[in-house]
């Protein structure tokens, strides 16, 4: 069983369709999105159409729900905008979109299994990832939110994987990032991919109305926060 997930894509179509075209060539046997597709990127439209449309199974990001469920951090004004680039489909999407996607022993959450915004550091203790997979109540965790790509073990081989970003890595590598995990006789394994996109493509595509063109298109150009 191979099953490819990416996550973060935050309204960044061009490194979307980047992945899905070298997922596609994997050909895993499944595929799974781990959520925040729209916020940040210059079309948010495009690129939650796009997953809504593959028909995959996706779970549910902390920006999606602000735009997806109308409830945003007070006066933002990204998250305005971005809901009013969202068609109503798009829009009931995201606010319908589950906290977890179970797949057998292995789950897909957004952050964590009990939170869509709480923090899971790269390089996290054996405390926390065995509290990751024990409230996931599973022997394998992957999850996105901090767009940074990484992955830890338990003493009892439980494993824990972040699938980066597609949209914006903030690892000072702009390369898109996706995981493929695989399950075999000893258990769950996993890999990271990267993979290049025309990044001037995508920044060319902010829209003049766009709130803040600058600080998204250079952490397209840069893989860092900023």
């Amino acid at each position: 069983m191979r099953v490819a997930v990416f996550s973060d894509v935050h309204g960044n179509a061009v490194a979307l369709e980047a992945v899905l075209a070298e997922i596609a060539r994997l050909a895993p046997d499944r595929v799974v999105c781990g959520g925040d597709l729209a916020l940040g990127g210059p079309e948010p439209q495009a690129a939650t159409a796009r997953v809504r449309d593959l028909g995959v199974p996706c779970v549910r990001g902390n920006t999606d729900e602000w735009v997806g469920a109308g409830a945003p951090p007070a006066a933002d004004a990204l998250v305005a905008w971005t809901q009013a680039a969202l068609d109503d489909a798009s829009r009931r999407y995201l606010a319908g979109l589950p906290l977890e996607y179970r797949l057998d022993d292995l789950v897909v959450v957004h952050a964590t299994p009990w939170s869509t915004s709480d923090v899971v550091p790269r390089g996290a203790d054996a405390a926390l990832l065995g509290r990751m997979l024990r409230e996931a109540r599973a022997a394998a965790v992957a999850y996105g939110h901090i767009h940074i790509a990484w992955m830890g073990r338990t003493a009892d081989g439980g494993l824990v994987v972040n699938a980066g970003s597609v949209g914006f890595p903030f690892d000072g590598d702009p390369r898109a990032g996706f995981a493929l995990l695989e399950r075999g006789p000893g258990g769950w394994t996993a890999e990271v991919h990267r993979v290049a996109y025309d990044v001037d493509r995508a920044v060319r595509r902010f829209p003049a109305d766009h709130p803040q063109p600058a600080a998204w298109a250079a952490r397209m150009r840069t893989g860092q926060r900023g």
